[in-house]
């Protein structure tokens, strides 16, 4: 579940202006879908894909187009999730740094 809120995030951040409420919300719903039905087989291949695509999912469904920085960003945060599987603090980590990150791309880029 944090591996989906931070793509999620980091997806809207990359995505820029304009917000489209409908779209975000149609992506959360997705990512958390794909979440639940991964929890339970969780490995670090499954985490690293998902946060990859996530990211690009979330970029794509917000803006209609991806960028190609969104993949280095995705990259990122699956390396971040899939070495820290297991960790007992990581999954608030991760959620934490990808809410910050992305809020900050958003209102950058």
């Amino acid at each position: 579940m944090a591996v989906a809120i931070a793509a999620f995030f980091l997806g809207l951040g990359m995505a820029g202006e304009p917000f489209a409420p409908l779209r975000a919300l149609l992506a959360v719903c997705i990512l958390l879908l794909i979440a639940a039905a991964l929890d339970r087989v969780a490995s670090p291949l499954l985490v690293f894909l998902f946060a990859v695509t996530g990211v690009l999912l979330t970029c794509y469904l917000q803006h209609g187009e991806i960028y190609p920085g969104t993949g280095i960003v995705g990259v990122g945060l699956g390396g971040l999730a899939a070495a820290s599987l297991g960790r007992r603090t990581a999954p608030a980590l991760v959620a934490a740094l990808g809410t910050v990150v992305g809020t900050t791309l958003y209102f950058l880029l």
